[in-house]
């Protein structure tokens, strides 16, 4: 991923390339402004994909699933779900909830 640092006016200048670029190559852009005021571009869905890392990361519960899952698939202690298996879990599960 590259990153890239304009002036506010180099930016007005370029306004088109530069967000291109953000979208075709997953560039990152840093607006230079006075004061340290700068502003940093990328592109939407870089921006949600962070979004959802902050979410599954952002409890301590989801954070213990994770490093638990991941531990699981080092030590190759995993079982492969067909469609049919997941609907079943999730049919279980609904039951459970009434």
């Amino acid at each position: 991923m590259a990153i890239h640092a304009y002036t506010v006016s180099d930016f007005r200048e370029n306004l088109k390339a530069i967000t291109d670029d953000v979208f075709d190559y997953n560039e990152t852009v840093i607006i230079t402004r006075p004061k340290k005021r700068n502003v940093v571009m990328i592109s939407e869905a870089e921006y949600n994909s962070w979004q959802e890392t902050l979410h599954l990361l952002g409890t301590t519960a989801n954070q213990e699933a994770l490093t638990t899952s991941l531990k699981q698939l080092d030590h190759q202690n995993t079982h492969i779900l067909t469609p049919e298996d997941w609907t079943n879990l999730k049919l279980q599960d609904d039951d459970t909830d009434e």
